[in-house]
């Protein structure tokens, strides 16, 4: 079906067309690491649909980046570590932000999200040209006979 040249160029075979498309890949080598030593967790009583058993337990979790004094509040699950671990990814990312700015993960799905929807429109606009113009030609064949 396709045919590996490099790291980031494959060839996709269909038929007669070759086509070559990149593939781009996120750069993730500049996402901070979080350091334990830096973060202050705790544990504060949850809010919202579930009743008393949401009411009476500590399972919604605060977590704070000291240095840069980011906070974070998760309470998405009744699950204590469940959510620890859902902070910590969303501290994580909202720290790339902050010291990666453009160069962020999420920075660059939104570029490649932008650059695909780009893409679908051209495509989609092509196409209705060439049929425009395919049913300009049926018009003007019909005519002549």
């Amino acid at each position: 079906m396709f045919q590996q040249l490099t790291r980031s160029m494959v060839v996709y075979r269909t038929g007669l067309w070759s086509v070559i498309r990149t593939m781009t890949t996120l750069d993730k080598s500049r996402v901070p690491e979080l350091v334990e030593e830096e973060l202050e967790e705790q544990f504060v009583r949850g809010r919202g649909p579930g009743g008393q058993a949401v009411n009476k337990t500590s399972n919604c979790v605060v977590l704070k980046h000291v240095p840069t004094g980011t906070v974070v509040k998760c309470h998405l699950s009744r699950l204590l570590h469940v959510n620890r671990d859902v902070a910590r990814r969303m501290l994580r990312d909202k720290l790339d932000v902050i010291v990666n700015g453009e160069m962020s993960v999420s920075a660059q799905e939104k570029k490649m999200q932008e650059k695909n929807s780009k893409e679908r429109k051209r495509r989609f606009l092509k196409r209705q040209q060439m049929k425009k113009e395919f049913l300009k030609e049926k018009q003007d064949l019909d005519f002549r006979t």
